[in-house]
Parts: structure tokens; sequence; C-alpha cells
């Protein structure tokens, strides 16, 4: 498969990610638990894809940061599922705090890369310390405080995932 083909995939991941976020989100508060769970355990698995296209688009530049960040991508994701199936809250301290690493890498190397929007970089690095706050305050004060500003790095994710299907499904990220 091609870059090319490979970036519009992870467009179209980051596209249902945000969606299937959105519909897990509506879920919860609906009492429909188990379609919620499905619906964020989808969402993860397409925004795998989005990580591949990240670590591909920053690959050439930072070879070793950028796979470090699809690996705690990764790691992260895994800690996210166990999470819905166990609902320990201290694993869920972990998950924002292994989730932040890969926005914040991410977010560095968009920062100085050309083909990204400076604003996307800067929504990337916003949400990766929100959920490093998050993340570290849950540790310190309870999972009330890491909910809490979890949800606004939730939101900055959404805005991120929208963002990034438009990045890499436009002409321009592929001519590049």
């Amino acid at each position: 498969m091609s870059n090319n083909k490979l970036f519009r995939n992870a467009g179209w991941c980051a596209l249902a990610g945000a969606i299937f976020f959105i519909a897990a989100f509506v879920s919860f508060p609906l009492g429909l638990g188990m379609l919620g769970g499905i619906f964020e355990i989808l969402s993860f698995l397409a925004v795998v894809v989005v990580f591949y296209g990240l670590y591909l688009t920053h690959g050439n530049e930072a070879k070793g940061l950028s796979l470090a960040g699809l690996v705690l991508a990764v790691a992260a994701i895994i800690v996210a599922i166990v999470v819905l199936v166990t609902n320990l809250p201290a694993l869920a301290n972990l998950w924002y705090l292994l989730l932040a690493l890969p926005f914040l890498i991410f977010g560095y190397l968009a920062y100085r890369n050309d083909r990204m929007p400076r604003g996307l970089a800067i929504v990337e690095l916003l949400a990766g310390v929100l959920f490093l706050v998050a993340g570290l305050g849950g540790f310190i004060s309870g999972p009330d405080f890491a909910d809490s500003l979890s949800l606004f790095a939730e939101l900055l994710m959404l805005v991120w995932l929208f963002w990034l299907w438009r990045v890499f499904l436009s002409k321009k990220f592929s001519a590049a």
C-alpha cells in the first residue's frame, strides 16, 4: 500500500474515530454502557491507524521519537481497553499519562514540520498537557479531578481528529 493510500485511510480513520468517540460519549449518559464501550473500543482501534499515519509522516525527521510515540500510543490504547473491561480508576490515570506522551511527542514533531498546520500542533500539544495533568492529578487528588480535566483533553482530541481528517485527505498533504 502506498503512503498516499495509507494517509487517506488514516484520514478516514480519524473521522471514524471521532464519530465513534462522540457515539460513546452520548451512549454512556443514556444508560447504554455496553454499546458505549463498543463505540469507545472502535474509536481506539481507528486511532491506532491515525497514530501510524503520524509515525509515517514524522518518521523521516525523527525516526526514534516517532516510533516511541507510536509504541506509547498503542500501549495507551491497550490500557484504555483494559480500563473499559475492569473499571479500575488507577488504570484510568495510567491511561491518561500514557496517552499524554504520544500527543506531546507528535505535537512537538508537528510543530516542527512544515506539512502540518501550526494550529493542529498546538491543539495536539494542549491535549497532551491536559492528559498529563489529568493523569498526575488523578494519582494525587483522585479520579474525580482526573475525569473532569480529561473531559477538556478529550474535547481537544476530537478537534484534533476532525482536523487530521481534513489534513490527511487534503491534496496539499498528499503532494508533499
